[in-house]
């Protein structure tokens, strides 16, 4: 080779090439045997082809998808060969909905496409391990699924005997939310009367101003609705990066000829491809919503017969108290949740239909024609319509008054705005980090104003907010035993803040002055607000916990506070720690005890998410890894144990409350006496009980890999049918339903208490804590990543080669020049209690104010074990906590307080010399 260039040596080869061709030897091309009539003739073999034969040789072919928290749910084709999984293919047969919207096929991702792979990386759990060193020392004994059942079990009933029923946490998490480890966790949990905390509100994903508004935030659409929409709205949303099965509903949308705005701090994947960008200041959505507000009603483009008929801004709001007209303020012995409109055809005060104290259940006017302007007496107190209050709050948001604020323009203001109301749909795709910003139930309560003064709704459109309801009865009945038990259903963001005592945080980095002026409280005033909730039962909290059991949780990732908040939660958790896991990450280092879950190629489970129709099957194509078992296995044998383990201890019954929780039978009752103790089981029993798929059968199942929803009976909002894809809120908007509201309609009016002293009766805007409200500079925020689900394959080999293929921060070149720091340089990221240290990279595509780091690295992965939460204080918002008004109760999956993850804030510089040598 030495002798030779490049060019030498290949123009040398391709005369050796022709050579060997022309020379008629045995592996040249000229051996091929020519075969005249393919289809009938015999095709010879050729044992040189078997090489590239092997390749797509496999024993047997079965299904599964990639459950971590994703909404995508793609169904695959997973190929088996000697017991291994060699390759994996997007399933790509879900019917069509109809010829003229594109179909869902095929769906996947890069996770998805790697999965067969990553089960088999170093980190999967294989065996049952017990802790014989100190909690997170690492060092294990490998025991049996006997004698770890057993401790465990006995550790469970010690927990009763010394300190009574609840103290135990038997709480599923996200990092899988496929239905049977769901079943499985939660039915656990109701036999034992377990705390499960709610796995919505305590990741922040919950849109609590939709709830506000509608009464329910997981009603929503499937993503081949938003290809219908003349326009779409990116609000904190970037769905080439995260919602990839589905981003080609929005670009080929924009094809069709769809507006696409982009409304995001950051230049991203998906603002480049939107017509319209709007660098919003990171954490003022809801100024920038509110003067799209005002504009619609200064330069009147609003619809006055949707608002009448589907919102509560008709309702008569007293002068003197500023409450909600009431039948119970004009008589006695009248009901608190009937209300009034003013009746311009009668000219006189009427009750209004469809509310909860109504005995009529529609929300159509029939002959009234309720006021939205003017002043009124009734019975000698003075009213107006809620619209006149709604409208006084918008006129304080004009483009020009919240340009300070957001750093949007006027114009651009003004003319989407415009866009937006002559659009025929108008969808708005909320992403989760809405739920993660302090003021993000303003957003969406802002966003739902917008959407209801232009008549957006049902089939012209609505928020999306990445959830939808199907019903899924089979699921509810198995995990809630028909509604006759339940477990100790906790709140997400609140239980969190509380175990992990997270407002020590909170008060060392927030100035109170500066807080209370942003946001209208101080931690103090918070807390005393949360102790109020938590006192008058608005909201569920049950104290300190003994021990936990948590599935598929890595909540030590995840939870703000990082080190300090885990420290707090397991001097708390004292006397027993399990994790139900596949893999060893952040949380399970620190356990007890190790149970290795199976992963989503090694059992039987189902998958259905909001995107699309279609419920996927696993069928468990390949044995689990080592001793692993599915999630439904491994509670049966833990109630099997504590069955045993009971009687052996004379330990029959614990009354608790209104139940009774029976260890004796425990075994005998999550089984259905022994015909429900394999995930296949439970599986079959979930498709044979579902009325949504409508006479579909397991077997049809299994052989396709996927069912398809029919029908929906448990939501109130929509009819289900196969030639149309799902829009939120149709019952209400075409066929005049109640919404699940204090007044029967969409909510722009709240008089409870808490919402009169933070001055928000009406959708208004508040800014979050953000740099303001402490004495650190940079925002610090961390959206979900392109590489990986949360931290589910975040330390995979292939998506490490993707990326920098280590943990690192985003930061723009004028604030690595400001601060003298160099793309790959390492850097100290820091506040007032805590830090830590990474790689920078430079990214024109970012603010200057502004540090991004996403989401979802392992501790582990971090110098010294350090971590992105270490950072992170977070907040309480106190409206969140509201439980006793309409609607605004506790409602797992629903109304609860969220974690808020990006109100933090923080100073970066480059990494000390011996710290870059290190």
């Amino acid at each position: 080779m030495s002798k030779y260039n490049r060019r030498q040596f290949l123009e040398r080869s391709s005369i050796g090439s022709i050579g060997i061709i022309g020379a008629g030897n045995a592996w040249g091309l000229t051996r091929l045997e020519p075969i005249g009539d393919p289809l009938n003739a015999e095709y010879p073999y050729r044992a040189w082809e078997d090489l590239y034969e092997k390749e797509f040789d496999w024993d047997h072919v079965g299904y599964a998808a990639h459950c971590v928290n994703c909404q995508g749910n793609c169904g695959f084709q997973v190929f088996v060969k000697d017991g291994i999984v060699v390759r994996e293919e997007q399933i790509a047969a879900y019917p069509v909905v109809r010829d003229d919207i594109p179909d869902t096929n095929p769906r996947g991702c890069q996770k998805g496409a790697i999965h067969s792979s990553n089960m088999y990386e170093g980190d999967r759990l294989r065996y049952p391990m017990k802790r014989i060193g100190e909690r997170g020392q690492g060092k294990w004994q490998r025991i049996s699924w006997d004698q770890a059942a057993t401790e465990v079990a006995d550790k469970i009933i010690d927990i009763y005997e010394s300190y009574g029923p609840g103290h135990l946490m038997s709480h599923w998490g996200t990092g899988t939310v496929s239905h049977m480890p769901w079943t499985a966790s939660l039915r656990f949990a109701t036999l034992l009367g377990g705390i499960q905390g709610d796995t919505i509100s305590d990741v922040g994903d919950l849109n609590t101003g939709a709830h506000l508004a509608y009464g329910d935030p997981l009603q929503s659409m499937t993503s081949d609705s938003w290809y219908e929409a003349d326009y779409i709205v990116l609000a904190m949303f970037n769905p080439s990066v995260t919602r990839i099965p589905d981003a080609h509903f929005v670009w080929e949308g924009r094809y069709r000829g769809a507006r696409i705005m982009s409304v995001t701090p950051d230049y991203n994947p998906s603002s480049i491809h939107a017509d319209v960008w709007v660098p919003i200041e990171a954490g003022t959505d809801p100024y920038f919503y509110m003067s799209l507000v005002n504009v619609v009603l200064e330069e009147d483009l609003w619809s006055a017969d949707f608002v009448k008929e589907q919102t509560d801004l008709t309702l008569l709001v007293r002068k003197d108290n500023g409450r909600l007209l009431r039948q119970s303020d004009l008589d006695e012995h009248g009901e608190t949740d009937v209300f009034f409109v003013w009746d311009l055809n009668t000219d006189a005060a009427v009750p209004a239909s469809g509310s909860m104290g109504s005995e009529e259940k529609t929300i159509a006017l029939g002959e009234r024609d309720p006021a939205l302007a003017g002043s009124y007496e009734v019975d000698g107190i003075t009213v107006e319509p809620a619209f006149v209050h709604m409208r006084k709050e918008a006129a304080r948001f004009t483009p020009e008054a919240v340009q300070p604020t957001t750093g949007v323009h006027p114009d651009l203001v003004r003319e989407e705005a415009r866009h937006m109301a002559a659009a025929k749909k108008l969808v708005m795709l909320d992403g989760f980090n809405i739920g993660k910003h302090l003021n993000g139930i303003y957003t969406g309560w802002a966003q739902a104003l917008f959407l209801a003064l232009t008549g957006h709704g049902g089939p012209t459109g609505g928020i999306d907010t990445s959830w939808l309801d199907w019903g899924w009865v089979s699921v509810l009945r198995l995990a809630f035993f028909d509604n006759t038990k339940f477990p100790r259903l906790d709140t997400g963001g609140l239980g969190e803040y509380m175990h992990g005592h997270m407002w020590e945080e909170a008060s060392r980095h927030y100035d109170p002055k500066k807080l209370k002026e942003r946001v209208g409280f101080d931690v103090e005033e918070m807390m005393a607000m949360a102790h109020e909730s938590i006192d008058k039962r608005w909201m569920p909290h049950y104290g300190p916990v003994k021990g936990m059991i948590l599935s598929a949780d890595n909540r030590f990732r995840r939870a703000k506070g990082g080190a300090a908040y885990r420290e707090r939660v397991l001097a708390e958790a004292t006397d027993l720690f399990v994790c139900v896991d596949p893999r060893m990450n952040s949380t399970t280092r620190w356990a007890d005890y190790l149970l290795p879950a199976a992963s989503y190629y090694e059992k039987w489970d189902l998958r259905l998410t909001p995107l699309h129709r279609n419920v996927n099957f696993f069928t468990a194509p390949v044995k689990p890894i080592g001793e692993a078992k599915p999630e439904w296995e491994i509670f049966t044998l833990l109630a099997e144990k504590v069955q045993e383990r009971a009687k052996a201890r004379g330990v029959s019954k614990y009354e608790d409350g209104d139940f009774t929780r029976d260890f004796d039978t425990i075994y005998d009752d999550y089984t259905m006496n022994g015909k429900l103790t394999t995930a296949r089981d439970a599986v079959q029993w979930m498709v044979e009980n579902s009325p949504e798929l409508a006479g579909q059968t397991f077997e049809e199942g299994a052989e396709k890999g996927f069912l398809t929803v029919q029908t929906s009976p448990f939501p109130a909002h929509t009819t289900v049918k196969p030639d149309r894809p799902v829009n939120p809120w149709e019952h209400q908007v075409v066929d005049k339903k109640p919404y699940p509201t204090l007044s029967g309609r969409i909510t722009f009016f709240c008089d409870h208490d808490w919402f009169a002293r933070l001055d928000s009766k009406v959708p208004t805007a508040r800014p979050n804590a953000g740099p303001q409200a402490s004495n650190f500079p940079l925002i610090f925020h961390t959206p979900h990543a392109r590489w990986g689900i949360h931290s589910n394959w975040r330390s995979d080999k292939y998506m490490m080669r993707m990326q920098r293929g280590e943990p690192h921060v985003c930061i723009s070149p004028q604030l690595a020049a400001a601060k003298g720091i160099g793309d790959g340089n390492r850097v100290r990221v820091f506040n007032g209690f805590g830090e830590f240290h990474v790689q920078a990279k430079l990214m024109p595509g970012m603010r200057d104010d502004t540090v991004m780091m996403e989401h979802g690295w392992e501790q582990y992965q971090i110098e010294g074990g350090r971590y992105l939460n270490d950072v992170v204080p977070t907040l309480l918002q106190p409206l969140e906590l509201v439980g006793n008004w309409g609607h605004l109760k506790f409602q797992f999956l629903r109304w609860n307080q969220n974690q808020v993850a990006n109100e933090g804030s923080v100073d970066i510089e480059a990494a000390p010399a011996q710290e870059m040598q290190a």
